[in-house]
């Protein structure tokens, strides 16, 4: 019995030692990796979990062909069909995932992955993706939207948080269409940028030199509404207004070469002009112009009223026989 014993405890010492040195392996090429073609072949029809591969997929992710890895993780009771899964294309780096809940068809959902800081949703076409991570050296992160205009174009609109490329704040650039994503080059200039030191806005710049809002260009409205500060020039119509005369206006436009109170070119060309401010200063222009017109009709009529009068007179005056020529 003795000797029986040390048999066996030789014999499972050898298994151990060929077990260490010669690792159990199976599947094609000992590679424990086996063939399988349908990711929703099921327990009782011979289904089993491990590392399987395939050029031939049926029940993989929608739009797969050529070689595909699956990882099929399966319940212990093989007439028990639920089973989790990972596939993924050799070609790409896309993982997908689902778990079968006894539907060999159920459909898989893909999985979002990290690299080089960002997160990538693609989309149908291979340009076509939605980005969130980081853009840019010095903590910048952006939100990045690339769509298509046709098969064959995309074009891109990213909206980001920087630091090292337009400032201190919120921007949202575009990019013109191009016919790859590597290709884009989005614009130099934000189309919006909220400056995140003084909660201004600028509209195609990153300057908005303290203003409220700052727009670098041209832009159209349909209608624009101007609260004024300051007095509405009604005051020119009341009865103690010092209207200028029209000869201390000429005086004033001889020297200065502009209107009083209005701005002179140079004063223009240097800060510009305030809408509301320089329309009240119009107004008032018009409305004393409008009582210099007013007083030149009443002295018109005045005159004329005299002229008819003269006329009158003149009329009435008897008329004298013409003078002899002796």
């Amino acid at each position: 019995m003795k000797k029986i014993c040390m048999l066996a405890l030789a014999l499972g010492s050898a298994v151990a030692a060929v077990a260490q040195t010669q690792p159990l392996v199976w599947g094609e090429w000992g590679s424990r990796t086996e063939f399988r073609n349908d990711a929703g072949l099921r327990g009782d029809a011979g289904a089993l979990s491990g590392f399987f591969q395939t050029m031939t997929p049926v029940n993989y992710p929608a739009g797969a062909d050529s070689w595909w890895h699956l990882l099929d993780v399966r319940h212990g009771n093989q007439y028990n069909n639920f089973a989790m899964q990972f596939a993924g294309s050799f070609y790409d780096q896309d993982l997908y995932f689902r778990k079968t809940n006894n539907d060999p068809a159920m459909p898989w959902s893909k999985v979002v992955l990290q690299r080089d800081g960002k997160v990538t949703f693609p989309g149908i076409y291979n340009f076509e993706r939605f980005n969130i991570g980081k853009d840019g050296n010095n903590g910048a992160y952006a939100l990045e939207f690339v769509n298509h205009s046709s098969d064959l174009q995309s074009y891109g609109v990213k909206m980001g948080a920087d630091v090292d490329g337009f400032g201190h704040g919120l921007f949202i650039v575009g990019a013109r269409r191009s016919n790859s994503y590597d290709s884009l080059k989005y614009a130099s200039k934000p189309a919006v940028f909220v400056s995140a030191l003084d909660n201004t806005v600028g509209i195609g710049t990153n300057q908005t030199a303290g203003y409220q809002l700052a727009v670098a260009g041209t832009m159209i409205a349909e209608r624009v509404r101007v609260k004024p500060f300051g007095t509405w020039p009604d005051y020119v119509f009341e009865k103690d207004y010092p209207l200028p005369s029209l000869k201390s206006t000429a005086a004033f436009i001889q020297q200065h070469k502009h209107l009083p109170e209005m701005p002179s070119a140079r004063e223009v060309d240097s800060t510009g002009l305030d809408l509301g401010d320089m329309n009240a200063r119009l107004l008032k222009k018009v409305e004393e112009l409008t009582l210099h017109l007013i007083r030149q009709q009443e002295e018109i009529e005045k005159l004329q009223q005299q002229n008819r009068e003269i006329q009158q007179q003149l009329q009435q005056q008897p008329k004298q026989p013409p003078a002899r020529i002796n």
